[in-house]
């Protein structure tokens, strides 16, 4: 089988990705047929959790311990709106069913006794048909992320609500840092070959090393144009307003690991009555190793 052949295409990977915010079935599925998949993708540690109850998939650095959802109020709605109960009844944009934004709603929305019920969900992604549907008003209310969330606040188009980019927000919503998107494989890749892994997390590791000390401007210097997508501003405007995100070691702590289960257990069905080990799900041994491994 050539090369171009045992690579999953990238619409598979989008899928992959797009499963992995609450699709465990077809991640799974996905798994089975492509169990490299895993290799090109880092993706939620929630998708770890889900996957390894059945497949043994590990995580074995933490890139965030947030998922950076926003949510935001619609700018002709914003002024009757005083507390979480006046969502009711709002139509809320979410990326997806099943998505971390639509979880995250579900959590919100708990938090004064509500559930979707009281309010109207609708899936519009998180690229510039989110941010069309607020702008032109067809949304009340919006529960995304970056990039749509930081060019609606620069417009003006939002009043933002609850921004759990921050930790003030990130600890009322899930009650504390959330091992959010991971680096995660096959456990047998690992174990297979543990030099290759080792490698790949010493790299992962200087990584997050050097973005806990370079300045905002360091870091928008060093990535490619093209990443700006024509707004250099307002990519700036990002990475200022995520890099609390960032882990800042890459080590997944048993406490966040298990804020992502009880969280995901009391929201998600597909994980509410399954059994999980839980250490199992992450091994920190080859982050713990890269400070004293990794180039100086």
């Amino acid at each position: 089988m050539s090369q171009q052949e045992s690579t999953p295409s990238q619409a598979v990977v989008d899928l992959f990705v797009n499963s992995s915010h609450g699709d465990f079935p077809k991640v799974k599925e996905l798994l089975g047929l492509h169990p490299n998949i895993l290799n090109l993708v880092s993706s939620a540690q929630e998708t770890a959790l889900g996957a390894a109850a059945h497949t043994g998939q590990k995580a074995i650095a933490l890139q965030a311990n947030s998922f950076g959802l926003v949510v935001g109020v619609q700018k002709d709605k914003a002024p009757s709106y005083h507390t979480l109960r006046d969502l009711k009844g709002m139509k809320i944009g979410v990326t997806g069913p099943g998505s971390a934004s639509a979880i995250g709603l579900k959590m919100l929305l708990s938090k004064v006794g509500m559930t979707v019920d009281d309010v109207g969900v609708i899936g519009v992604g998180a690229g510039a048909a989110a941010v069309a549907a607020v702008i032109t008003g067809k949304l009340d209310a919006i529960a995304n992320f970056d990039p749509a969330i930081s060019l609606l606040e620069r417009d003006g188009a939002i009043k933002t609500i609850l921004d759990t980019r921050h930790a003030k927000d990130l600890d009322y919503l899930y009650g504390g840092p959330f091992a959010a998107s991971a680096f995660y494989l096959d456990a047998r890749f690992s174990e297979r070959y543990p030099k290759t892994t080792q490698a790949f997390v010493n790299a992962i590791s200087t990584a997050l090393d050097w973005m806990t000390k370079a300045s905002t401007d360091e870091i928008v210097e060093t990535v490619p144009p093209e990443y700006y997508a024509g707004d250099r501003a307002l990519y700036r405007v990002m990475i200022e307003q995520n890099r609390e995100r960032v882990s800042p070691d890459g080590r997944i702590s048993p406490e966040a690991a298990e804020i992502v289960l009880r969280n995901l257990s009391a929201f998600e069905d597909t994980l509410r009555n399954v059994k999980i080990d839980l250490a199992g799900t992450y091994d920190n041994s080859f982050i713990e190793r890269a400070p004293k491994l990794r180039a100086p």
